[in-house]
């Protein structure tokens, strides 16, 4: 057990000084993913959510614009320099810092008046970031608090800070093995890419 949380602890601070990194960078401070998914493909996400999580949110783009139509938003990152700064202003109380395979929606008493269990998760162009062997803890942390997530993932190499930044990557049955092993079911979404992205709703087994 404290091999495991020394391990987890080592990735925290590597990545989170990784991402701090690239959030620096301006071509990193260019597109949302997660935004572009929701508003390209309405009609794949569940009707009349109410709650959402962004999670992985870089620059807090779908974070923000779904609270600004009226739903209840929150979102989390490794990096707290992730934010747009007039999204940090507005809705940085909303935001939660921490690693993925830390968080915990549960417990978070800075966060007054967040849900315990969201009805909507949307994670674009995270997975493929976690490093292997931690991709379990994050799926397990995200299944103890969404009904429903969108996942977009990518399988190609992203090279920044003289590294790759994609840790996992992996062929679509692959993922869709790790999303089953979370729980619930998990159905793979026939959107086009011009490069290797693949596209998941998994929905909760749990009651």
């Amino acid at each position: 057990m404290q091999q495991q949380v020394t391990t987890a602890r080592r990735h925290a601070a590597a990545e989170r000084a990784k991402y701090e990194t690239v959030w620096k960078m301006p071509e990193y401070r260019v597109k949302s993913h997660s935004l572009k998914l929701y508003t390209d493909h309405p009609d794949l996400f569940p009707a009349g959510f109410a709650t959402a999580l962004d999670i992985g949110c870089g620059l807090g783009r779908l974070f923000a614009h779904l609270n600004e139509t009226g739903v209840d938003c929150w979102a989390v990152d490794i990096a707290d320099n992730c934010l747009e700064p007039a999204i940090a202003a507005r809705w940085g109380h909303k935001f939660m810092l921490s690693p993925l395979w830390d968080m915990d929606w549960t417990d978070a008493p800075a966060l007054q008046g967040a849900p315990k269990m969201f009805d909507l998760g949307v994670c674009t162009d995270v997975m493929e970031h976690i490093p292997p062997d931690m991709v379990g803890d994050v799926l397990a942390r995200i299944a103890a608090c969404c009904r429903v997530v969108m996942f977009k993932i990518a399988n190609f190499p992203s090279r920044s800070l003289g590294h790759d930044l994609h840790l996992t990557m992996q062929g679509p049955d692959w993922w869709a093995m790790r999303l089953a092993e979370a729980g619930g079911t998990v159905e793979r979404l026939n959107i086009p890419a011009d490069r290797p992205d693949y596209y998941f709703k998994w929905t909760n087994g749990a009651p």
